[in-house]
């Protein structure tokens, strides 16, 4: 019974380690499943997973594609519109149209704002990895925090360091421009007026460790467990978003072999804001 058993566990290995393979997979990182030493009664098998595996990606490739085209294609007219309705001054308009029309200048905003976050969700998702890429994090995060200050001010909200030490790491900076921006833009639009956002950069175990807090409501747990999805802004929402910010700093954050966490922080009354913790490796050397 026992060469049995040992027989059947052999037999089932190959067959155990394509499974984890698949298990492994990726959805926007898809792999074909290897297809070597395998037994005969096997091969057939893998390589009709390995057809649909290829019809996914296809599938997924010109989803990306679309949206890219889609929001390029937009971008110009939308920009040309925007312009007018910038210029335009209000103020002379009567009184019973210049709430309509701050309407409209408001939503020709946001439909700019969502066609770039849907052409930066598009560029992250297809971008291969650029593992040489270096920047200095320290100087992404005080440009991005010098931006913010203006819209801080205005909401009432204490933006600043509680640390920030100069570090290298293994990322392109436009992309850890634009990962920062939507994690400012997230904290200071959930914080009230009198609240503070808390930012703090160190190096930790060979990584960039990176700290966002706010002094917000926090997120609910069934909130928070989705917040990564396109899209979502929960039951709630609060301001303009359009839901892909973090979806766009996660998309980031993989490519770089970074990581991204959110969680509520505790207190005696039970949340007094929200954690936003990522890491990047660190880079061998920093330049001069």
């Amino acid at each position: 019974m026992i060469m049995v058993a040992i027989v059947i566990r052999l037999t089932f290995r190959p067959l155990s380690a394509l499974s984890a393979k698949a298990d492994a997979q990726e959805v926007d990182r898809l792999e074909r499943l290897p297809d070597s030493n395998l037994p005969g009664e096997l091969e057939p098998f893998v390589a009709s997973i390995n057809r649909l595996l290829d019809r996914l990606d296809l599938v997924f490739a010109q989803q990306r594609r679309f949206i890219a085209d889609a929001a390029h294609e937009l971008r110009s007219p939308i920009t040309a519109l925007s312009l007018q309705v910038q210029n335009i001054d209000s103020t002379t308009l009567p009184r019973t149209q210049q709430a309509r029309f701050d309407e409209l200048r408001s939503g020709m905003l946001r439909i700019g704002r969502l066609l770039e976050q849907l052409l930066a969700l598009a560029r992250y998702d297809v971008r291969p990895k650029a593992s040489s890429a270096k920047a200095e994090l320290d100087t992404v995060l005080k440009a991005q925090v010098a931006e913010f200050l203006p819209q801080a001010e205005a909401q009432g909200v204490d933006l600043g360091f509680e640390q920030l030490d100069p570090l290298l790491v293994r990322a392109d900076a436009a992309a850890l421009s634009v990962l920062v921006r939507n994690l400012l833009d997230n904290a200071i639009r959930h914080t009230p007026s009198g609240g503070r956002v808390d930012v703090s950069l160190r190096p930790q175990r060979g990584q960039a460790f990176l700290l966002i807090e706010d002094s917000g409501p926090g997120l609910r747990p069934e909130v928070l467990s989705r917040v990564f999805e396109p899209f979502y802004r929960g039951p709630d929402p609060i301001g303009e978003g359009n839901g892909l910010g973090l979806s766009i700093v996660q998309k980031i954050a993989d490519r770089f072999d970074g990581t991204v966490t959110l969680d509520n922080i505790p207190n005696e009354e039970g949340c007094a804001g929200l954690r936003v913790a990522v890491s990047f490796p660190l880079a061998s050397d920093r330049p001069a």
